[in-house]
C-alpha cells in the first residue's frame, strides 16, 4: 500500500513538474520511506535536480539514449548507474553508509563508469582534495598514488605522473588540450582551481584515447556542474596562507533557468616569497595571479550546446637565478620577505576558448569539440624595458567522435587534429626556439563488448602524423613523423566486492621543437640548452594490472605495472658553462624499463562509522643499460590519512578533521651529475566545519608541515641551489554561499 501511494505521487508530480519530462523517486532501501535532499546528476547533459520531501525529482525533458545517473547524498552510499532512453519514470534505492567505489567518468573518451573502464584511471572531487590545504592543483594531485609534483616555489608547479612530466603528460579542461609552452620546466600549468569540480588522472600511455604526447599519462579537469535546475547560487571565498602572507579571493556566480545554464566566476591572488623552516624567506618566490571563466549552455532533448572562456594571467618571480658561479644557497635566503615582482620574472598569460555540441539519437550518439587556446609567454632577465624572451603559441584544436551502442557493446569512431603557431617577438633580445607551425591529425576507433555482465573487453587503435616546420631564415627544419598505437584491455568482475583490469597500451610523443633547436639561455630552469635535429619519436609500451576490492566498510586496490620505454629524450649537463650558467644537452637513450607498483586503501571501521583511515603507496623504478636512471624519477612515497568527521542538527551541521602523514624516501637512483636528495616526513593537521546561517558557510583552517621539517623535495627545481621547502605555516579559508530560485 505504501508503495502504491508513492507510485501514485510520482505519477501525480509528473504533469506538475515537467511536461514530457523524466520523473522518479528515491527511498531508502531498508526502511522504504522518502529521502529528501537527494542530487541527482546527469553527467552527459551536465543537469542537477533534487528531491524533495517527499523524495520526488523531475526532469524538465527525456532523452532517448541511454545515460550514466549519479544519486549522492551525504548519509547514503552513492549510487552511479545507468538509465535507457524512452522512460518517464524512475524509482532509487540508497542504502546507509560512506563507502564509494565507483566513479561515472568522462576522460576515457566516453561517460561511463569507472569500473566499465579498463583504462587504469583515477576520478576525485576537488572539494575532496582540498582538504590538504594545498597552494595549488599540482600539489593537490598528490594525494593520487603515482601523481607527483614538480614545482619552481609556490607559482609554477606541474604534474609528474609515473615519472613522466613535462610534454609527456597531456592537460585537458573540459575536453580542451592545454597548452602552455611544457617543454620548460619553470613554465606553470596556466590554469587555477577556480571553479573546477573534479580531476580524473589516466596513468601510463593514453595516445589511443588523445594521440601523440599522451605517453606518460593525462589530466582531464572538470569543471563544476552548474546549478540546479530552476536554481541560481553566489559564492564568495577568501582564502590566507601564513607562509607567503598572501591571500586569495574568489566569486562564483550559477544560473539554471529553464533549458540554459549560465556560470560566471572569477579570482585574484597575490603571494609574497615563502617562509623557509629555518626563519628566512625564498627570495623571488613571490607570484600574483589573475583568473577568470565564462561558461553558457543551453540544451533541447537530445542535443547540448556549451561555450566556455577561461583566463589565466600570472606574474611569478624566478627564484634562484644567479650568473655568479660562487654562489651558496644562502644567497637565495634573505631576511626580508618581498612581495613586489622584481627581476627575473615571468608573466604568463593563458586563454581558453571552445565550444562542445552533443546529439543524441536512439542507440547513437554525435559529439563535436572545437577549441582556440593562445599562451603568451614573456620573462625578464636583467632589463625591465626589454625582454629577454617573449612567445606567443596559438593552438587551433578540434575533435569529431561517433558512438555507436548496443545492449552489450560500444563502438566508438573519431578524428581530431591540432595546429600551432609558435611566434617570437621582435623586441625580444633572443629566441630560444624560432617562428614555426606544428600539425598534428590523427584517426581512432574504440570497440567494447560487456560479457556476461563480468567481463568486459575493450580495443583501441589510432593512427598519428605530425608535421613541424620552422620559418626562420637563419634555421630550416622540416620534420614529418607519424606512428599507429593501440591500447587492449580486459576486466572481470569477480563478484560484488572484487574485480580484476588488465590493460595493454602503447604511446608516442614526437621530439618537441626545443629538443631539436635549442640553443641558447633558458634563464627559467637556470641553463644554456642545446637541442639535437637527430632526435627520434620516443616510444613506450605499458603493461598495467590493477585488482580491487571493496566491502561495506573499506576498499584496497593494487596495481602493479611495467612499461617498456625506446629513445627517451632527457637532457644532460655536459660540465661545461657559459657566463656561469651550465650547459645541457638533449640526448636519447636507446632502451628502458620504467616499473612500479601502486597501492592505496580505504577503511572506515562498523563500530566508529565516522572514522576515515585512507593510505597509498607509490614506487617508481628506472632500469636502462646507458645510465643508472633518468634525472628527476619520484622517490618512493607513502601517504595516510586519518578523519573523524561529527554530525549536528542545527546551524552548525558538521565538523571534518584530519590529521595526515607523508613519508619520502631518499633518491639514489640518479642520473649523471644529478644531485641525490635526503629522505622527510612531513605532518599535517586540517579542520573543516560546515555552518547554515542566511546561507551556507565553510571555515577550513590547519597547519602544513606541522614539525617544520627542513626538507627539499627531490622534483623541486630548486633543488641545485640547496633551497628546501616551505616551513610549518598556518593557512585558513572561509566560503560563504547563497542559493535562492532562479528568476525568469
Amino acid at each position: 500500500m505504501k508503495n502504491l501511494i508513492l507510485w501514485a505521487a510520482v505519477f501525480c508530480s509528473s504533469s506538475l513538474l515537467a511536461q514530457q519530462g523524466i520523473t522518479g523517486i528515491v527511498v531508502d532501501a531498508q526502511t522504504q520511506k522518502a529521502i529528501q535532499g537527494v542530487l541527482i546528476s546527469v553527467p552527459s547533459f551536465q543537469i542537477q535536480v533534487r528531491s524533495d520531501a517527499q523524495g520526488l525529482f523531475a526532469f524538465p525533458f527525456s532523452w532517448s539514449d541511454q545515460q550514466a545517473l549519479r544519486l549522492k547524498h551525504p548519509d547514503y552510499q552513492i549510487l552511479d548507474t545507468s538509465v535507457f532512453g524512452n522512460v518517464s519514470s524512475l524509482r532509487f534505492e540508497l542504502r546507509l553508509g560512506h563507502m564509494t567505489t565507483e566513479e561515472v567518468t568522462v576522460s576515457a573518451q566516453q561517460v561511463s563508469l569507472r569500473a566499465k573502464n579498463t583504462v587504469p584511471m583515477e576520478v576525485r572531487s576537488l572539494n575532496d582534495l582540498q582538504l590538504s590545504g594545498g597552494m595549488h592543483i599540482s600539489e593537490l594531485l598528490t594525494k593520487i598514488p603515482g601523481v607527483y609534483s614538480s614545482s619552481l616555489g609556490n607559482g609554477i608547479a606541474k604534474p609528474v605522473i609515473r615519472g613522466m612530466q613535462g610534454m609527456r603528460v597531456v592537460m585537458l579542461v573540459n575536453g580542451l588540450r592545454l597548452e602552455g609552452q611544457q617543454w620548460g620546466g619553470d613554465h606553470g600549468m596556466g590554469i587555477g582551481e577556480l571553479a573546477l569540480g573534479s580531476v580524473e588522472v589516466i596513468k601510463g600511455p593514453a595516445s589511443v584515447l588523445y594521440g601523440a604526447d599522451a605517453l606518460g599519462g593525462v589530466v582531464y579537469l572538470v569543471d563544476e556542474p552548474y546549478a540546479r535546475i530552476g536554481q541560481q547560487t553566489l559564492d564568495l571565498q577568501q582564502k590566507w596562507n601564513q607562509s607567503t602572507n598572501g591571500s586569495t579571493s574568489s566569486i562564483l556566480y550559477k544560473k539554471s533557468q529553464s533549458n540554459k545554464r549560465l556560470l560566471v566566476a572569477g579570482s585574484y591572488a597575490n603571494h609574497a616569497d615563502f617562509l623557509l623552516p629555518n626563519g628566512l624567506y625564498a627570495k623571488n618566490s613571490r607570484f600574483h595571479e589573475w583568473v577568470g571563466k565564462a561558461s553558457y549552455s543551453w540544451f533541447k532533448p537530445n542535443q547540448i550546446h556549451q561555450f566556455r572562456y577561461a583566463f589565466n594571467n600570472t606574474v611569478a618571480g624566478i627564484p634562484g637565478h644567479t650568473h655568479d658561479s660562487l654562489a651558496t644557497p644562502l644567497s637565495f635566503q634573505v631576511q626580508t620577505q618581498g612581495r613586489r615582482y622584481s627581476l627575473p620574472s615571468q608573466f604568463f598569460t593563458n586563454q581558453l576558448l571552445s565550444y562542445e555540441y552533443k546529439r543524441f539519437w536512439t542507440g547513437q550518439e554525435f559529439n563535436l569539440l572545437l577549441g582556440q587556446t593562445h599562451n603568451r609567454l614573456v620573462e625578464y632577465d636583467e632589463k625591465v624595458t626589454k625582454p629577454f624572451m617573449e612567445m606567443d603559441l596559438l593552438n587551433s584544436v578540434y575533435q569529431a567522435k561517433w558512438t555507436k551502442k548496443w545492449a552489450a557493446q560500444q563502438l566508438i569512431i573519431g578524428a581530431a587534429g591540432m595546429l600551432q603557431l609558435n611566434l617570437n617577438a621582435p623586441i625580444a633580445e633572443d629566441q630560444l626556439l624560432p617562428n614555426a607551425t606544428t600539425f598534428d591529425q590523427g584517426l581512432f576507433g574504440l570497440y567494447k563488448i560487456e560479457l556476461h555482465q563480468k567481463h568486459l573487453l575493450q580495443i583501441g587503435l589510432r593512427q598519428d602524423v605530425r608535421w613541424i616546420e620552422t620559418h626562420a631564415n637563419n634555421v630550416e627544419l622540416k620534420k614529418w613523423y607519424a606512428s599507429p598505437n593501440v591500447s587492449a584491455g580486459w576486466s572481470w568482475q569477480v563478484n560484488q566486492k572484487q574485480r580484476h583490469r588488465l590493460n595493454f597500451s602503447s604511446g608516442f610523443r614526437a621530439p618537441h621543437l626545443s629538443e631539436l633547436l635549442a640553443d641558447g639561455f633558458h634563464h627559467g630552469a637556470l641553463r644554456y640548452e642545446i637541442g639535437d635535429v637527430n632526435l627520434v619519436p620516443e616510444r613506450s609500451l605499458q603493461l598495467d594490472w590493477s585488482t580491487d576490492w571493496s566491502t561495506e566498510h573499506g576498499s584496497l586496490t593494487i596495481n602493479p605495472y611495467h612499461a617498456w620505454v625506446k629513445d627517451y629524450i632527457y637532457i644532460q649537463p655536459n660540465g661545461a658553462s657559459i657566463d656561469g650558467i651550465p650547459v645541457f644537452r638533449y640526448e636519447q637513450l636507446n632502451k628502458g624499463r620504467l616499473y612500479g607498483l601502486d597501492l592505496s586503501a580505504h577503511y572506515h571501521p562498523h563500530w566508529l562509522h565516522n572514522l576515515h583511515w585512507e593510505g597509498n603507496f607509490s614506487y617508481i623504478h628506472f632500469v636502462s643499460t646507458q645510465d643508472s636512471a633518468i634525472s628527476l624519477l619520484p622517490p618512493t612515497r607513502l601517504q595516510n590519512e586519518l578523519q573523524y568527521h561529527w554530525d549536528f542538527n542545527r546551524s552548525i551541521q558538521k565538523l571534518e578533521l584530519s590529521l595526515s602523514h607523508t613519508w619520502i624516501a631518499a633518491q639514489t637512483r640518479v642520473a649523471y651529475q644529478e644531485a641525490t636528495s635526503e629522505s622527510y616526513q612531513l605532518f599535517n593537521v586540517n579542520a573543516r566545519l560546515y555552518l547554515e546561517k542566511q546561507g551556507s558557510w565553510v571555515l577550513q583552517t590547519g597547519v602544513r608541515n606541522l614539525t617544520n621539517s627542513m626538507y627539499i623535495d627531490h622534483l623541486s627545481r630548486l633543488k641545485n641551489i640547496g633551497m628546501p621547502g616551505p616551513g610549518r605555516h598556518l593557512y585558513v579559508s572561509l566560503k560563504y554561499q547563497v542559493q535562492q530560485q532562479a528568476k525568469k
